[in-house]
Formats: C-alpha cells, sequence, structure tokens
C-alpha cells in the first residue's frame, strides 16, 4: 500500500532520471507517490531530449496523461489531455516523445519493467490483463479535449454541479461495479462548495490541472497533489471563484461516499513538561506540506 500523501506541490518533489527501460533519450522524473512493496507509483516526467523506444509490454498496467507537448505511439498523436492505458503483459507500439514535453505516467501492481518485443507477454499474462475481470485486456486510447463535460454519476446533492469526464473504467463482473480501476477528469464550477466531511472505501488520488480550491488539507493549485488510502477523512471543499478548479484522479473502485455531517474535531490536554503561556500552542490540525506555495502551516489552519 502507498502511504498517504497529503498535500503536496509537485515543485516541492526531487528529480530523478526517469524510469522508462528501453528508452533512447534523458528524462526526469517526479516520484508523486510510491509504493515500495510492488513497484505502483505515480508520477511526473520532462522530457529534457527526444525520447524514443520500440515497441513491446509492460511488467505493470501502465498510464500515460500528456500535460504539454507531443507523443507518438504507433500511428496515433498524443497531444495536451489525450491519454492512454495498457495492461500489464499487452503489447505497444513504439513510442516517441517531443523534447520539453511533459507528461504523467502511473503504474499499478509492478514496477518499471518493459521489454522489447513484436508479441504480447501471452504465455503469462494472455492479453493483458484487468484488475476486476478476466476480459481481455485492450489498449485505450482517448482524448480529453473532444469529450463533453457528464453530469456527476456518484452521489451527493452538494455534489451535483460537479462534472467528469471518463477515461477508462475497468470492467468489472455484472453485478460488482464496485470493483475495478478509474481513471478520470474532474471539474468544479466556480465558487463550488461543499461543507460535509467524506471518506471512501477506495484509494484515491488526484493531481491538479487548472484553478484552485481550498479545504481542510491545504489549497489545491496546478501541480498539487494528493494520494488518499481508503477510510481518510477530508472535506470542507470551495473552488476558487474564477475558473473552478479541475484535476485527473484515480480510485481503485466506485466512488462511494460515506459521510460525517456536523463534524466537529477537538483537540485539548494538559500541559506535562511545558508552559501553555510561553510555548508554541498544540497543533489542531495536519500541517500543510507544502513550502513552496507558502509557509508551513505549522497550526493547521
Amino acid at each position: 500500500m502507498r502511504p498517504h500523501v497529503e498535500l503536496i506541490q509537485q515543485s516541492d518533489l526531487c528529480w530523478h532520471p526517469a524510469e522508462l527501460h528501453g528508452g533512447t533519450g534523458r528524462v526526469m522524473q517526479r516520484n508523486l507517490s510510491y509504493d515500495e512493496e510492488d513497484g505502483s507509483c505515480s508520477t511526473k516526467l520532462s522530457f529534457e531530449t527526444a525520447w524514443d523506444r520500440p515497441g513491446g509490454y509492460h511488467e505493470a498496467d501502465t498510464e500515460w496523461f500528456v500535460l504539454e507537448g507531443k507523443v507518438k505511439m504507433g500511428d496515433n498523436i498524443f497531444g495536451p489531455g489525450m491519454y492512454w492505458r495498457a495492461p500489464a503483459g499487452l503489447r505497444v507500439p513504439d513510442i516517441s516523445v517531443d523534447k520539453g514535453s511533459e507528461v504523467l505516467i502511473f503504474r499499478e501492481y509492478g514496477d518499471w519493467g518493459f521489454s522489447v518485443s513484436e508479441t504480447d507477454k501471452s504465455e503469462f499474462v494472455p492479453e493483458g490483463g484487468n484488475t476486476a475481470s478476466d476480459k481481455a485486456g485492450v489498449l485505450t486510447i482517448c482524448d480529453s479535449a473532444k469529450m463533453d463535460w457528464m453530469d456527476n454519476i456518484y452521489e451527493g446533492d452538494t455534489q451535483r454541479f460537479l462534472q467528469l469526464k471518463i477515461l477508462y473504467h475497468d470492467p468489472s463482473p455484472e453485478g460488482q461495479n464496485e470493483k475495478g480501476f478509474i481513471t478520470m477528469l474532474g471539474w468544479a464550477p466556480p465558487g463550488w462548495t461543499d461543507d460535509r466531511l467524506i471518506h471512501h472505501p477506495i484509494f484515491e488520488e488526484a493531481y491538479t490541472l487548472t484553478g484552485h480550491m481550498d479545504y481542510n488539507f491545504g489549497r489545491f493549485t496546478p501541480g498539487t497533489y494528493f494520494f488518499r488510502p481508503a477510510k481518510v477523512k477530508h472535506g470542507h471543499f470551495t473552488a476558487g471563484e474564477e475558473m473552478g478548479t479541475s484535476w485527473i484522479f484515480r480510485l481503485d473502485g466506485a466512488l462511494i461516499n460515506w459521510v460525517t455531517l456536523n463534524s466537529d474535531v477537538i483537540v485539548k490536554g494538559d500541559a506535562v513538561n511545558y508552559d501553555p503561556e510561553t510555548q508554541a500552542p498544540l497543533m489542531a490540525g495536519i500541517p500543510v506540506r507544502s513550502k513552496s506555495t507558502g509557509p508551513w502551516d505549522l497550526d493547521g489552519q
């Protein structure tokens, strides 16, 4: 399981040589979150030179979302907002990326392993795998710029104004729609607010694309990221008045909202080895982690 990451701005993270095995070129990577047990991760990549790689298959379910620049995969040209996903073991065509491009790459259930090949890894993972069904995996390609925003299909009167674009939904066995990974874009309109405290039975991660939003863990701005394991409570959201806020979200199941109303968090205690009149007050929350968006918030406000 990946650790809870909340809230981090990408500019606070170190650059590392990218985990793009089998390619030619210079690429740097920021690790947004990382599972040291199985190699799953979410990363931001910057292509310092042109980069290319022959066709082959990944050891992990792999997703690319283009932020800037141009990516060519086989006969497909990807610009900003375009997305593709390949399940582990499914062969993907040769790829080339222009210098200066920026891409988000997500991996699940595997590390950076990639094998150049003319065929799928069929003797091990027939036609690629899925997380929630035994149906053959396929290459998913979509252009979010050509998709219409849809109403929020998940729960809640106060959340009815949220808009979604579903990029990928792992096919689930009939009657088990709570299973399977989902990757989508989400948009909260200007001034949208929800004063409830929410948690979910699934993990949730998001990378902020545009706008800003304030909530109990801090402020979303472009490049801000979180990875939230199941059952972590969060809430009291207010989107910016100018343009709202948009993200790319990933979930490992249907987004079921468990709601806490009239939430009240009280932190108090008896001072033991310090004078509360002259020493720092008790921390009444979780400090914001990002230094590049402002001073460290040690009071958890």
